[in-house]
């Protein structure tokens, strides 16, 4: 014979088993919509790292750059300060051992023939040097190592001539590297600090 059912030991809660009394959700049920709200999204660094970044290399670039080539080209044209001039076209100047020294006239001028007595006059160098100082420019045409220290003597008939160091090519590529510098730093600083200010303002205004 069939039992009929047992009836229940209590009354059934009109909420659903994962709510507690009142309606209450339970620890660890989800919430009634169904799911936890996802966590605020955190703004992005990249902005203000940019513009840091950039400020940073503009002001350094540019710094490195300008002391580069204010040294590298004021150290290759300094040469024009230690000049000797002799207009009556012939002098004698003090070497040093293999010191290098060359033989200048003012531009414009035909090239002389030169001779150069001393304790040890050496080869000179390919290297051709133009100098002025505003009020003349000049030219090397000759140039010799002092092989010995001592007194040397240059005469290039009546053209007046002028006797010194060649121009530093060391310093005027120092020169020209600090300028490259200052431009391509500054630049690429420049580039990205505006980039970091624009990111910025559409992030604000997206907001």
């Amino acid at each position: 014979m069939t039992q009929p059912p047992q009836p229940s030991s209590g009354p059934r809660s009109p909420h659903n088993s994962a709510y507690g009394q009142g309606g209450v959700p339970a620890p660890g049920a989800p919430s009634p919509q169904g799911a936890t709200p996802a966590p605020a999204k955190k703004p992005s660094k990249a902005p203000k790292v940019l513009i840091i970044l950039g400020s940073v290399i503009l002001a350094l670039g540019v710094i490195v750059g300008i002391v580069l080539a204010v040294v590298g080209l004021g150290g290759a044209f300094s040469t024009i300060d230690e000049l000797e001039v002799f207009d009556s076209g012939s002098g004698t100047v003090t070497a040093e051992a293999d010191e290098m020294l060359m033989v200048y006239v003012e531009e414009g001028t035909p090239i002389p023939s030169c001779t150069i007595d001393g304790p040890a006059v050496g080869a000179g160098t390919l290297q051709t040097s133009t100098l002025g100082n505003g009020e003349r420019q000049w030219r090397s045409v000759d140039s010799f190592t002092a092989e010995e220290a001592g007194e040397y003597d240059i005469s290039c008939g009546d053209t007046p001539i002028a006797v010194g160091p060649p121009v530093s090519m060391g310093g005027v590529l120092v020169g020209i590297g600090g300028i490259f510098v200052a431009i391509a730093g500054g630049g690429l600083g420049f580039v990205l600090l505006v980039l970091g200010v624009i990111l910025l303002i559409v992030r604000k205004r997206s907001a």
